[in-house]
């Protein structure tokens, strides 16, 4: 008796198509695991050359090199004291006055790591920041693999070279921010997510899940990855029974938690104010709440908008901080009419469409991150998010969810709305548009040589694809 095969849905095909990193270990993938080396050797060669030459640190004030100040020096002296012994206290009360008090203004994943060189004798602002470069220096082999995973050999290596030279990229290694990790960390994410969207299994949803907790320790917004890409993408699973789909949300999102579970923890035992994560929304909010980017020409940037009452220096920090979210919610609710033009002004300064001068202006005199490569990036970033679109469509006409690539954007978007917009929040976002960006370009290449062989007419040798490609879904997925 003859059986007929279930037919393969486009959906099929689509997972189907998405590469395994073990097909790396064919020979004909060698040249592109040499290119892939050659792009990240790049990457870490321009990376060092900001740190070292075009903006060393400095303790002298200007535009030509690196002066630490703001969260920057709070990650450094947190890294700093944390090395001596000292868990997560205020790092200038510690380092001004050798008092421990606790503090978490922050999340703890990027003072965490620069912890470790700190305890290693890498603990200068410089080494600071070189450590942060080798973060970078990952985000480009990752970013490379993510593209390579969703569309070939092309794709990857022209993912893992722009992120190699973008300057959106590269110039965040050498501010020591938590954009350096928190980079890292989503495409990571993204890699956990397009492996569960290809084989929804539950191991693969617990590392979904403590992919997305390591994340939201990098970046505290960043924890929204659970309800805007885990859940959706565990619900949406095929061929499955709500139970089973159910079963895999609730398994990514117990992992997660209790990655995140010390931490809360931690910090609940330490303050006054419940404080799960970080006592530092009220700051955020605060910086975003006065005239002077309600209705004056920064409007929807941030500014030092709280001027009192000024609460008890006896009071903790999180109690300190919920002074300023007061202040900063009694600010919105007397002006709330204005908010929607205000977060349409933060959303489009976030994304480079509102005040984009300005906003460039702002990043290399206020934020400090240098004037060429803050306008560089900027341009940069059109051309990109141009290409992008072109990535994201072939995506979907081969049957590829773009939701992973997606989620960074929405949150970003969310986040910038409900604070303000600063090009640096944009980070986490910045890894979708360089992958996707890659996906685009090398569609628009192969596109010409096609049109170049069929204009070439007459004997027409076929233009041979990829090897993946050739294989199609069946050798592809021989490749798990």
């Amino acid at each position: 008796m003859t059986t007929t095969a279930p037919p393969v849905t486009d959906a099929a095909r689509g997972r189907a198509s998405l590469r395994s990193l073990g097909a790396l270990r064919r020979l004909d993938h060698r040249g592109f695991v040499i290119g892939l080396v050659l792009c990240t050797l790049a990457g870490a060669a321009v990376r060092l050359m900001n740190v070292l030459w075009w903006r060393p640190t400095t303790s002298r004030p200007g535009f030509l090199g690196y002066v630490l100040a703001g969260d920057a020096s709070y990650y450094h002296w947190q890294a700093n004291a944390i090395a001596d012994g000292q868990w997560f206290v205020d790092p200038y009360l510690w380092a001004n006055r050798g008092e421990s008090v606790a503090s978490a203004a922050h999340a703890p994943l990027y003072t965490l790591y620069l912890s470790f060189w700190s305890a290693l004798g890498v603990d200068t602002v410089t080494g600071h920041r070189l450590a942060s470069c080798l973060l970078g220096v990952a985000a480009v082999t990752l970013i490379g693999l993510l593209a390579f995973r969703l569309a070939g050999r092309a794709a990857g290596l022209l993912g893992a070279g722009i992120a190699a030279l973008y300057p959106g990229l590269w110039i965040n290694d050498g501010m020591l921010l938590a954009e350096s990790i928190a980079i890292v960390a989503m495409v990571c994410a993204l890699h956990a997510m397009y492996s569960f969207w290809r084989t929804p299994t539950t191991r693969n949803a617990v590392v979904l899940g403590l992919t997305c907790a390591v994340a939201g320790l990098a970046r505290t917004e960043l924890l929204a990855l659970f309800a805007v890409a885990l859940v959706p993408l565990a619900l949406t699973i095929p061929r499955e029974t709500w139970g089973e789909r159910l079963k895999r949300a609730v398994v990514g999102c117990v992992a997660g938690a209790l990655l995140i579970a010390p931490w809360a923890i931690f910090n609940l035992t330490r303050f006054e104010e419940p404080t799960l994560t970080t006592t530092g929304f009220g700051a955020a909010l605060s910086a975003a709440s006065c005239d002077a980017v309600f209705y004056g020409d920064r409007i929807g940037y941030y500014d030092n908008c709280f001027d009192g009452p000024w609460p008890s220096p006896d009071l903790d920090e999180s109690q300190r901080d919920a002074y300023s979210r007061d202040a900063a919610l009694e600010y919105t609710e007397e002006h709330l009419s204005r908010l929607p033009v205000v977060a349409a002004a933060r959303i489009g300064r976030i994304w480079g469409v509102f005040k984009p001068g300005q906003t460039t202006s702002l990043d290399w005199s206020v934020e400090g991150r240098g004037r060429a490569p803050s306008w560089i990036a900027l341009f940069s970033y059109y051309v990109l998010v141009i290409t992008a679109v072109g990535g994201l469509v072939r995506l979907v006409r081969h049957r590829v969810t773009i939701l992973p690539l997606l989620a960074a954007p929405i949150i970003v978007t969310f986040a910038a709305a409900t604070t303000f917009g600063v090009t640096r929040y944009r980070a986490p976002a910045e890894v979708a548009i360089v992958v996707a960006a890659a996906v685009g370009i090398a569609t628009l290449a192969r596109r010409g040589r096609d049109d170049a062989a069929d204009r070439g007419g007459g004997d027409g040798a076929p233009v041979v694809p990829e090897a993946e490609d050739r294989a199609g879904p069946a050798g592809t997925l021989a490749q798990r």
